[in-house]
């Protein structure tokens, strides 16, 4: 309804963006919400190869669940304003990728999830049937090692 959409010429931000930023905060900063910092929050859309969104209604109120995930320690080409072409097919390669573990996944775990520098996401583990989905883009050559910082070019 009166949500404001964020204006970078204006520095305002949504109420919706507001609370939203707060809730993870909280799920982030408080113990105790799921052992070990392991949540089951499904996934609801893949965004790209190292991100999804997830419904982590179990843990906060429903208008506030919708959290985007950035899969830590891993960097996939781009599918949004992609470099040039050869980017983007990899990035749709990779997307198809994430897509394919998380359909054939028996479970799907967000491990120690932390709030990232862009507002509306949280950096984290995501663990299907015990490996890292990072571990799996890495070795099948759909992503490379990240340690946050300025990523490399996919572009030759």
């Amino acid at each position: 309804g009166t949500a404001v959409k964020y204006c970078r010429n204006r520095g305002q931000i949504s109420p919706d963006f507001a609370l939203r930023r707060i809730a993870v905060a909280l799920v982030v900063a408080l113990p105790g919400l799921a052992a070990a910092g392991d949540y089951t929050w499904p996934v609801v859309r893949v965004i790209d190869g190292d991100t999804v969104q997830v419904d982590a209604r179990a843990d906060m109120p429903p208008e506030l669940a919708s959290i985007r995930v950035r899969l830590r320690d891993v960097d996939t080409p781009e599918t949004w304003k992609p470099e040039c072409e050869s980017e983007r097919r990899a990035g749709e390669a990779a997307t198809a990728f994430t897509k394919a573990a998380l359909a054939k996944a028996g479970t799907i775990v967000v491990r120690d999830p932390s709030w990232g520098k862009y507002g509306g996401r949280v950096i984290a583990n995501m663990v299907l049937d015990g490996e890292t989905l990072s571990a799996m883009l890495i070795a099948a050559g759909f992503g490379r090692p990240y340690g946050g910082g300025k990523r490399q070019g996919w572009c030759r």
